[in-house]
C-alpha cells in the first residue's frame, strides 16, 4: 500500500497546526477515486424517510452532487421503501420492544478500528447466550423484526467479502450496533463522517463528545474527556443518540427473546410473527448483549452510568500496524458510503485523530470500571492463539463452567478460518512511521510496542 501520515493535534494538547504545516508535514499518500458508481455496501440504505429528509437538510451543501446523485437517488429509493416496511415492525411490534428489559451485564468490545474488535465480536458470538445485532439487524433497524424472513431477497446489496480484509460477509455475521443508530438518527452519530468526510473534525467533536466545540481553537482542550457525557455537554443530540440506542438494543433482546420462546415452545409459532407473550409460560429472561462498535470506545463514562454492572474488553494492536490497515479501510472501504470527496490531507487526518481521541478517552476512563470488569488483550495473541485468549476473559470473568460449555463452538469457528490470510502492507517510509510514532507515542509506550 501507499505510505502516508498526518499532522493535526499531537498527543500533547496544543493549538492545531495552521493548513499549511499539515500539508507541509504530510508524505504523499493519494487516495484515488474509486467505486463511484457503486450501491452496494453503504451503510444508510436501512434509512427510513425522516431520518433521510433531515440529514438532507442539514448537509445538501456538502454533498458533491456531480459525482453523487445516483447515490442520493438510491438511497432516497430505498428510505421510501423502508419506512412502508418500518410500519409493520412498528404495528406488530413497537409495544413489546417498548416492554423489553435488558440484561444489566453487556459484555462491550472496544478498540480502535482495525485492531482485532471484529474477529474477537466473531468469536464470542458463537457462545449462545449472548444477544447481538447482525448485519441485517443494523442495516435495516426500522424493520428487521418483520422482514428478516425474507433477507435473501436484499443480499445484492452486499459484497461476499468485505473489501477491506476479505473476510466474509453476509446477514447474520455480528455488526455494530453504531450502523443502526446513524440511520436511525439522521447521521447523529460519528459514522457520518463516513458520508461527508471533509467535515470529519466537526462531526467526531459533536458526536463522540456530544457538544464539544468543533472549533479549531478548542482542539487543545483534554480529548480525554470525548467520552464524558454529563453536565452541560448532554446536548438534545445525546438525548436522541441514546434513545436510539436503546431502543435498538431492546430490539435485538426482543428478537432473541421471541426466537429463544419459540424454539423451547414450538407450538407458538416460529414465522417470525409469534409474540412470546402467548407462549405458555413465561418469556425467557433477556439474554446479555454482546456490542461492538470502535467509537463505543470513547464513551466508556457512559456505558458505565448506564449499566453499572457491564464488562468491557479492549483490544490493542502495534500502532503502525493500525494505522497501515486504517489506511487501506479508507481507500477500499470509504468510496462506498461517501456522498462527498475528500482530501487526502482530510482522510489521513481523520484517522490520526480518531485515534487520538479514542485512545485517549479509554486511558483516562478505564480507572472507573470495576476490578475483575475489564479485560486487555493484543491483536497478536487474538490472532495467534485465539482459543487461549477466550479461556483468559471467561476465566476473569469467573465463567470457567461456560467456556468449558461453549468451547467446541469456538474451536469449530476458528477452525474454519484456517485458510483465511490476512492483508500484509510493505513498511511505512522511514518519515511515515517518524510522525505515527510521535504521534501516537503515547499507546505505544503504554502497551510496550516497539
Amino acid at each position: 500500500m501507499c505510505e502516508t501520515v498526518t499532522t493535526g493535534k499531537t498527543t500533547q494538547p496544543r493549538k492545531a497546526p495552521a493548513d499549511e504545516e499539515r500539508r507541509r508535514l504530510l508524505p504523499s499518500y493519494h487516495y484515488t477515486l474509486k467505486h463511484r458508481w457503486a450501491i452496494k455496501l453503504n451503510f444508510l440504505s436501512g434509512i427510513t424517510l425522516l431520518p433521510w429528509l433531515t440529514l438532507l437538510v442539514r448537509h445538501w451543501r456538502s454533498i458533491d452532487w456531480r459525482v453523487y446523485l445516483h447515490r442520493v437517488l438510491f438511497l432516497t429509493f430505498m428510505a421510501c421503501l423502508n419506512s412502508f416496511l418500518a410500519l409493520f415492525d412498528w404495528l406488530f411490534f413497537s409495544a413489546h420492544v417498548a416492554a423489553q428489559p435488558l440484561h444489566p451485564e453487556p459484555l462491550f468490545i472496544l478498540g480502535h478500528p482495525r485492531t482485532g474488535t471484529t474477529h474477537l465480536h466473531n468469536l464470542l458470538a458463537n457462545d449462545p447466550r449472548f444477544a447481538f445485532a447482525t448485519t441485517f439487524h443494523a442495516g435495516f433497524p426500522s424493520s428487521f423484526l418483520s422482514l428478516e424472513p425474507a433477507r435473501g431477497l436484499l443480499s445484492g446489496l452486499l459484497e461476499r467479502r468485505r473489501p477491506m480484509d476479505h473476510m466474509a460477509l453476509h446477514w447474520d455475521l455480528p455488526a455494530e450496533d453504531e450502523i443502526a443508530v446513524n440511520a436511525l438518527t439522521g447521521g447523529e452519530s460519528p459514522y457520518l463522517a463516513l458520508v461527508f468526510p471533509r467535515l470529519w473534525r466537526s462531526l467526531l467533536r459533536s458526536y463522540l463528545t456530544f457538544g464539544a466545540s468543533a472549533a479549531e481553537e478548542d482542539e487543545d482542550k483534554d480529548v480525554a474527556s470525548a467520552g464524558d457525557t454529563s453536565g452541560p455537554r448532554v446536548t438534545a443530540a445525546f438525548q436522541r443518540w441514546l434513545a436510539a440506542f436503546m431502543w435498538f438494543m431492546k430490539k435485538v433482546t426482543y428478537r432473541h427473546v421471541r426466537n429463544r420462546a419459540a424454539d423451547r415452545n414450538p407450538g407458538s409459532g416460529s414465522n417470525g410473527t409469534a409474540d412470546p407473550a402467548a407462549a405458555p409460560g413465561a418469556p425467557p429472561p433477556p439474554p446479555p448483549l454482546l456490542i461492538k462498535s470502535p467509537v463505543h470506545t470513547a464513551r466508556l463514562r457512559t456505558w458505565l452510568r448506564l449499566f453499572p454492572r457491564a464488562r468491557f474488553v479492549y483490544v490493542h494492536r502495534h500502532p503502525l500496524e493500525v494505522f497501515q490497515s486504517a489506511a487501506n479501510m479508507a481507500d477500499t472501504y470509504y468510496w462506498y458510503t461517501y456522498l462527498q470527496r475528500p482530501t487526502n490531507t482530510d482522510t489521513n487526518d481523520f484517522i490520526m485523530d480518531q485515534y487520538d481521541i479514542l485512545y485517549r478517552s479509554y486511558m483516562a476512563d478505564r480507572e472507573h470500571v470495576p476490578a475483575g470488569r475489564l479485560v486487555e488483550v493484543s491483536f497478536s495473541d487474538l490472532d495467534s492463539d485465539p482459543l487461549a485468549v477466550l479461556q483468559r476473559i471467561y476465566k476473569q470473568f469467573g465463567w470457567d463452567e461456560q467456556f468449558d460449555a461453549v468451547r467446541p463452538r469456538f474451536e469449530e469457528y476458528v477452525a474454519s478460518l484456517e485458510d483465511f490470510k490476512k492483508n500484509h502492507f510493505n513498511r511505512l517510509s522511514p518519515e511515515a512511521e517518524a510522525v505515527v510514532r510521535k504521534r501516537w507515542r503515547e499507546s505505544f509506550e503504554a502497551f510496550g510496542y516497539a
